[in-house]
């Protein structure tokens, strides 16, 4: 009986959270914050190993049976929402919060939790910097349009971070180079913009509705964000690797601007040749000549349902037109036949088989559709 209240009371806290269109209570939003970095804080060194520093390190181990990896999330709250009501594909009775609550599922999010994209974004964005021109003052950046934009945002981020505080081990939210409330420039993140300046006008806004110390608080959230996840076979993360990655250069991430920068913003084209490969090889521990082995990221979008890239050792999943995710069995032999992309439906349900990606067998230059 206290499994099944605890899954009725996180999906009945992520339905208010992704149903809501106001901006959370500065109160409430410094809770969810808090939470978030306790559990961050706290997780086991088996599963998230130290740094040289005895700080939790920059990549998380993945063991449960199930993975299911979400892709840039942008504000879309329901796509999560939903995703915990769905019913596994796996068990077609069992609802995805039951698999989560006993330890057989991990949720991976590849980051990007803050800023609409998509055709959505590019009206919200486009409607918020056409009222910043013709607006003077604070009603330029406090307008109907930011206001939008930043409830979806932050109400996406508040279910991330409660999600985190009540799944823990099996719940990881990966940093990606929007998650960056404070539009910094530094410990990896720089400032962006897409349709607009987002970035500058989302910390602006932030500034303005919350006040700097709630800034500072999320910021320390954002830091202790998890940069790569690392199952049996596959690695995910929300940009490839730029250049290969040894295991400290990742446990001491917070010294190593430079290997943020390259795990939230390298663009397609960008990684050093082999990067990818053996990245892997060092993170599973294996021969990549024995066995087949994936990296997972989104970061750049594609066209239709997934691309594959590097020889097919890289997969990018990054489309916000869908509400699709990635279904890994993450099992313990650690040879992959490739995964199942999953279309998730509108209030949750039975989850829509999209496409099969198998790599190994696929023109590696290909994007599916």
């Amino acid at each position: 009986m206290r499994a099944v209240s605890a899954a009725s009371d996180i999906l009945e806290l992520a339905h208010s959270l992704a149903s809501r269109r106001k901006y959370p209570e500065s109160a409430r939003l410094a809770e969810f914050s808090e939470a978030a970095i306790l559990a961050l804080s706290s997780e086991l060194p088996e599963i998230r190993p130290r740094s040289s520093l005895e700080e939790p390190g920059g990549f998380v181990r993945v063991a449960s049976p199930y993975v299911a990896v979400v892709p840039d999330l942008h504000a879309r709250s329901s796509l999560l929402a939903d995703l915990l009501r769905s019913f596994s594909p796996v068990d077609t009775k069992t609802r995805l919060v039951d698999l989560i609550l006993d330890g057989r599922l991990t949720l991976v999010c590849l980051g990007d939790v803050l800023h609409s994209e998509g055709r959505l974004g590019a009206e919200r964005w486009g409607g918020a910097a056409k009222s910043l021109e013709s607006a003077h003052g604070l009603n330029g950046i406090l307008s109907p349009e930011m206001d939008e934009e930043m409830a979806a945002s932050l109400g996406a981020l508040s279910l991330v971070m409660m999600l985190k505080a009540r799944f823990g081990v099996n719940f990881h939210c990966l940093k990606g180079n929007h998650d960056n409330i404070g539009n910094s420039g530094t410990n990896g993140d720089f400032p962006f913009f897409k349709y607009a300046l987002e970035g500058a006008m989302g910390a602006e806004w932030f500034r303005l509705r919350y006040g700097e110390a709630l800034m500072k608080t999320i910021r320390r959230y954002e830091l202790l964000l998890p940069l790569v996840a690392a199952g049996n076979w596959f690695c995910a993360s929300h940009a490839e690797p730029a250049f290969p990655l040894r295991e400290a250069d990742l446990l001491d991430y917070r010294a190593r601007a430079d290997v943020v920068k390259a795990l939230i913003w390298t663009g397609n084209g960008q990684a050093e040749e082999n990067a990818v490969s053996e990245s892997l090889k060092v993170l599973l521990g294996i021969s990549i000549d024995d066995r087949q082995s994936l990296w997972i990221s989104g970061h750049r979008p594609v066209q239709g349902a997934y691309a594959l890239r590097d020889g097919g050792r890289l997969v990018q999943i990054h489309n916000v037109e869908r509400r699709q995710i990635a279904w890994i069995e993450n099992g313990a032999e650690g040879v992959s036949s490739g995964f199942s992309l999953y279309e998730i439906a509108d209030g949750g349900g039975g989850m829509t088989l999209a496409d099969r990606v198998h790599p190994f067998h696929l023109d590696h230059s290909a994007s599916r559709h």
